[in-house]
Parts: structure tokens; sequence; C-alpha cells
């Protein structure tokens, strides 16, 4: 039993940890969170779903679709909403990231409509065994998407011109204009990146509990806590993140109550913040005296 819920805990986490990334991937370049982030993963699994039972879409291409417009809408997002706004004045950006939330569910609501939609798994809906459990095939999917993406970011973030300049970016935004770096570009393709994680995040989640208008800010909650423990601004603390509060929420449904996981695991948060306020592999900011 503890293998099987286990197993559970990290296919769920596996999902927290890719929604935490995309909100770390925008708060490492420019230091703001995105809230319009949770939509974005919402889109990507009702896009999947509409293309895929509405209009006959194959699985791959529906879901490859449905990853580029989310990376197409971030990239609108930041482009028409936050490029022209004071990179300092923080409070504007997250203000413009929640009214594009907002817009997002209205628009799915509209022209996807209100239905709970239950797409296929990518694979087939057998489960795999391992031997000592059993995990459906679309958490494996989950699983090795996860993989793929942490390394790719990791490679983009420490080997290529663009990560070394949205690196760049983070540590001292006028310093980099001097450089000749162009902050508006790092963003650009931070939210860009973000995006398609979340939309691949979207897609995958969805064969595994329905998707539906609405659950973006459920999704964005939970990827948003992940970050928060894992360390806000770090790749591998949002992947560790998401681990953990996926397995603390399994192993508390399972040995207490599904009731009492959501309450276990902000318990968990509380505690890792205010002995690391952080986060786990979070570094902590310097503060001018």
């Amino acid at each position: 039993m503890f293998q099987q819920i286990l197993l559970s805990g990290l296919a769920v986490g596996a999902i927290y940890a890719l929604i935490a990334l995309g909100f770390t991937i925008v708060f490492s370049t420019i230091r703001i969170v995105n809230f319009a982030h949770g939509e974005f993963v919402m889109a990507g699994g009702m896009l999947y779903a509409y293309l895929h039972a509405a209009h006959g879409m194959p699985i791959l291409p529906a879901v490859l679709l449905a990853v580029a417009c989310c990376g197409l809408l971030a990239w609108l997002v930041y482009v028409w909403g936050l490029s022209g706004v004071d990179p300092d004045n923080h409070i504007s950006q997250v203000m413009i990231t929640l009214g594009v939330g907002i817009t997002l569910k209205g628009l799915a609501q509209v022209f996807i409509g209100k239905e709970t939609l239950f797409p296929p798994a990518f694979s087939g809906s057998a489960p795999v065994n391992l031997g000592f459990a059993s995990i459906s095939s679309q958490a494996v999917w989950v699983a090795g998407s996860l993989v793929v993406f942490v390394v790719a970011l990791h490679a983009l973030r420490q080997y290529t011109r663009l990560g070394i300049s949205m690196r760049a970016v983070s540590i001292n935004h006028y310093a980099a204009v001097l450089m000749g770096i162009s902050p508006r570009k790092a963003a650009a393709a931070s939210f860009v990146i973000a995006g398609i994680i979340g939309g691949a995040a979207g897609a995958l989640f969805a064969p595994l509990a329905s998707t539906h208008y609405d659950n973006g800010m459920f999704l964005a909650i939970k990827g948003f806590a992940a970050a928060i423990l894992g360390g806000l601004g770090s790749p591998l603390g949002a992947l560790v993140g998401g681990l953990i509060l996926g397995v603390t929420e399994s192993l508390a449904a399972g040995y207490l109550s599904s009731v009492y996981k959501d309450a276990v695991s902000l318990l968990m948060l509380l505690v890792v913040l205010l002995a690391r306020p952080q986060g786990l592999l979070g570094k902590a900011l310097l503060q001018k005296l």
C-alpha cells in the first residue's frame, strides 16, 4: 500500500513541479509572479481536449498545437500587457497578470464551453505494472516530461546565449543593458517558456483528472506553493518542492483522509517557511541596511 501511495504522490507532485517551473522561470528572470500562469495550464488541457474531441485531431498534433498556442498566448501577454510597464513597478505587473488570468478564464468559458472534458491518455489507459505497484501510463508521460523540461531548462540557462542573458537580467537589469542585452527579449523569452511548460502541464494532467475552465486557480495555487516550498526562482527547488508537496498530500489522503490533505500540506509549507523563509533550495536575498 505504501508503495502505491508513494507512486501516486510522485505522479501528482510531478505535475505540481511542472507548474512550479513556469512560475520559477519568470520570477528568476524579471522578479515578478505571473498569476496568469494557472490559466495557461488550464488552457493547455482545455485546448488539447477540445481539439481532439471537437475536431477529431490525433492526440500528438492536438497536444503540440495546444502547447504552441499557450506559448503564443504567453508571448502576447508580455508584449501587449507588460513590456511597456516600468520594470520596477511590480504591483502593476502583478495586477496585469491577474487581469489576464481572469480574461483567459472567460475566453475559455465562452469559446470552449463550461463542460468538464475527459481527454484520452497519450498511450492508452492500461496501467504500467512495476511489480510492487502499478501506475497509469499517463503518469509515466508526466514523469518523463518533467525530466526533459528540467534538463532542457538547465542546459538553456547554463550553455546558451539566451539563458545567460536571462540570468544576467535577473542579476542586474541595468548592467545587462550596458552589456548589450535586451531585458525585454529576455523577459519575453521567459514568458514563452513558462507558457509552453504550463500548456504541457495542462495537457499532461487532463487525462489524469479531467479539465475544466475553472481549474486554473486551483492548479496555480498548487504550483505556486510548490515553487515557494522549494525556493521561488530555483528550477531545482521547483522540482523538489513539487514532488514533496505531491507525496505529502498523497500520504495524508492515504493514511488520514482526503479531507485533511490540503491542511497537512499547508502546515508543512508553513513550518518550512518559518524555518527557512527562502524555501528549501532558494537563496536568501541580500537586503540593504
